[in-house]
C-alpha cells in the first residue's frame, strides 16, 4: 500500500470511527435502559472489528490499541441507564482531536551512531 493511498484509508477510516462513536452517543440520548445495553454490545462490536479489519491502516501497534480500547467506553456507557445532554459530543471530538494530532506527530527516528573510531590508550 502507497503512502498516499494509506493516509486516505486512515483518513476515511478515522471519519468513519468518529461517526459511529456519535451515532452511538446519539441513540443514547433516545433509548431507554434495556436498549442502552444492546447498543453497547452492537457497537462494541462494530468498533473493534473495524479496527481489526483495518489494523494496517494504524501506524503502530499502539495507535491500534488506543482505538481498541475505546471498545471498553461502549461497554462502560452502556451500564449507565440514563444519558442525558450533550456532553458525550464532546468527548467522542476530543478523543478525535487526540487521535488526529497523535497520527500527525513525527515518530520518533532512532539515532544513528556515528561510525567515528574512538582511539584508545
Amino acid at each position: 500500500m502507497t503512502d498516499a493511498l494509506k493516509r486516505t484509508a486512515w483518513y476515511l477510516l478515522s471519519i468513519y470511527l468518529l461517526a459511529v462513536y456519535l451515532t452511538f452517543f446519539h441513540l443514547l440520548n433516545a433509548a431507554d435502559a434495556e436498549q442502552i445495553q444492546r447498543l453497547g454490545a452492537a457497537f462494541s462490536a462494530i468498533w473493534l472489528s473495524s479496527c481489526f479489519v483495518f489494523q494496517n491502516c494504524f501506524r503502530n501497534r499502539f495507535e491500534f490499541s488506543i482505538h481498541a480500547l475505546i471498545t471498553l467506553d461502549f461497554c462502560f456507557e452502556s451500564l449507565v441507564a440514563n444519558h442525558a445532554g450533550y456532553s458525550f459530543y464532546y468527548c467522542a471530538a476530543g478523543f478525535w482531536i487526540v487521535f488526529l494530532t497523535y497520527h500527525h506527530l513525527p515518530l520518533r527516528q532512532p539515532r544513528a551512531h556515528s561510525q567515528e573510531t574512538v582511539a584508545t590508550a
